[in-house]
C-alpha cells in the first residue's frame, strides 16, 4: 500500500491517509511488487543467516520454517485444524498456490519468524552462538503472535483471506493467533534440536548483525497506518505500542 502510494503521489503519500488509491486500476500493479518484495526480503534473510548461523543451520532453519508453516497452513485451510477453517482469495494472493495456500504467504512468515528471532537475540542481549533456550523460543513466539494481531485484521479487511466462522477481533478468530504461536514454537523447537553450534563473525557492526531485528521493530508501527485507514483502531494502537515496547527494551 505505502509503496504504491509513494509511486503514485510521491512524497505526499507520507501525509495521505485516504483509501481511494486502493480502487484505482493501477493499484493491482502494486500487488506484483509485493511478490518482488517478499522474494528479496526472503533472500536477504537467507544471506544474513549464512553470515551468522552458518550454511547448515541456515538450510535447517528455512527448510523447517517453510515446510512446517506450509504443512500447518494446508491443514488449516483444508481441515480447519491449528488456525481454524479459512480460505485464501487467489486473486488477491499472487504467486503459486499449493494445497490452497499461497507460497508467498509461507515465505513471508518464514522471514517474519527469522526477524522475530533476531529481535529476541537483540532484546535479550544474546549472541548468535548462544543455545536457543525456552525463553528465546517463547519470546519469539509471543512477538510473532503480537505482530499477527496487527497484520491479520488488515489481510481480512482487504479480503485476502476469510474464516468460515469469523471471530470477534475484526473477523479473526482467537484460534488463528494460538495457531501462529504454536507454529512458531514448533519451528524453533525443531531448529533447537537439529541445529549445530551457531556461527558469528565479530567483524560485522551492530546494524548488520541485528538488521532483521531492527526491521521487525519497525513493522508494527508501519502496519498501524493501514489499520487506522481501515478503522481497525485497536489493531493500530497495538502496532504503535508494540514498536514502542520493542524500541525501549532493545535500548535498555
Amino acid at each position: 500500500m505505502f509503496l504504491y502510494r509513494f509511486y503514485s503521489v510521491g512524497i505526499k503519500s507520507l501525509l495521505y491517509f485516504g483509501k481511494k488509491l486502493e480502487d484505482e486500476s493501477n493499484y493491482k500493479k502494486a500487488e506484483n511488487i509485493r511478490v518482488v518484495q517478499v522474494i528479496l526480503g526472503f533472500s536477504f534473510f537467507i544471506f544474513h543467516s549464512l553470515l551468522f548461523f552458518g550454511t547448515l543451520n541456515t538450510f535447517l532453519f528455512f527448510i523447517i520454517s517453510f515446510i512446517t508453516s506450509l504443512f500447518l497452513e494446508i491443514i488449516g485451510a483444508n481441515k480447519g485444524y491449528v488456525f481454524g477453517k479459512y480460505s485464501y482469495e487467489p486473486s488477491l494472493c499472487p504467486g503459486p498456490i499449493i494445497g490452497n495456500v499461497p507460497i508467498l504467504i509461507v515465505m513471508a512468515w518464514s522471514g517474519l519468524i527469522y526477524m522475530s528471532l533476531n529481535c529476541t537475540f537483540l532484546i535479550l542481549d544474546l549472541r548468535f552462538n548462544s543455545i536457543i533456550s525456552i525463553e528465546v523460543i517463547l519470546t519469539t513466539s509471543i512477538f510473532i503472535t503480537i505482530l499477527d494481531l496487527v497484520l491479520d485484521p488488515i489481510a481480512v479487511n482487504e479480503g485476502r483471506w476469510k474464516c468460515d466462522k469469523p471471530g470477534d477481533y475484526y473477523g479473526v478468530p482467537i484460534q488463528n493467533f494460538i495457531g501462529w504461536f504454536f507454529n512458531t514454537t514448533i519451528i524453533l523447537v525443531l531448529f533447537k534440536l537439529l541445529s549445530s553450534k551457531y556461527m558469528i563473525s565479530e567483524s560485522h557492526p551492530f546494524y548488520v548483525t541485528f538488521a532483521p531485528g531492527l526491521l521487525f521493530i519497525c513493522l508494527p508501527i508501519i502496519a498501524a497506518r493501514p489499520c487506522f485507514e481501515r478503522k481497525l483502531y485497536f489493531a493500530g494502537y497495538i502496532g504503535i505500542l508494540f514498536t514502542a515496547f520493542l524500541s525501549a527494551t532493545s535500548i535498555l
